[in-house]
């Protein structure tokens, strides 16, 4: 495994040495680098990313309290595989978490919010990359529940686009008709947002994420 071109990617080293190695192995994992059942050895990693085996440490226990690893006694840590059933049940309380975060937040949204989100909606609307539009997507999302302040449904909200959005990405962001569906749903929450029915842009919101389950490949058992 290329520890160190994963680290290349998040650019120059900053912050604590733990945090650092956390975000070099959460990007790899998350971005598809590092797949589910990979084991993650201690001393390959110190290696590649010339720091001690005690940053490394902490970071897979810090990786492994958001899920993305598992960590055997007497095997070591390995990345964390999601079955099917879970996945769907993660989509549940996302679409439950986005709904409630909307609700809070769409009626503060300001005017340069919605500059921002038909920008993105724009640019969804011209770019094929797969990780440029997960970006997008991600930040559509964001903003819209940028103005609710509910720190738990944050975190959880991050655990569920971590461990899901690994398995998601090729059967949903490579296909330009779920692009499609996808940013047509965007633009009805927009205008529905806009309109000052949050009702109603909730109500889209809500069956646009649970619309996603299909997208999740019926091989993960």
């Amino acid at each position: 495994m290329d520890y160190q071109a994963i680290a290349e990617q998040l650019g120059p080293r900053t912050g604590a040495t733990q945090e650092w190695v956390c975000k070099v192995l959460r990007q790899g994992i998350v971005r598809g680098d590092i797949p589910g059942g990979t084991q993650l050895k201690q001393d390959e990693i110190s290696a590649a990313l010339n720091v001690s085996h005690i940053p490394v440490r902490e970071a897979l226990r810090q990786l492994e309290a958001h899920g993305l690893v598992t960590i055997y006694a007497n095997r070591g840590a390995v990345v964390s595989t999601l079955t099917r059933s879970q996945l769907l049940d993660m989509m549940e309380v996302r679409a439950t978490l986005s709904v409630t975060k909307l609700r809070n937040s769409a009626p503060h949204l300001t005017a340069e919010d919605y500059a921002e989100l038909e920008d993105i909606v724009r640019k969804q609307k011209e770019t094929t990359e797969t990780f440029e539009t997960e970006r997008l997507n991600y930040r559509f999302h964001e903003i819209l529940g940028s103005h609710d302040d509910n720190a738990v449904a944050n975190t959880f909200m991050n655990l569920i686009h971590d461990n899901i959005d690994r398995y998601l990405r090729h059967d949903f962001y490579d296909y330009a008709e779920h692009r499609a569906v996808s940013v047509g749903e965007h633009e009805a929450i927009l205008e529905a947002c806009k309109a000052g029915d949050y009702d109603k842009a909730c109500s889209i919101l809500h069956d646009h994420i649970i619309a996603a389950k299909d997208y999740i490949s019926k091989d993960i058992v």
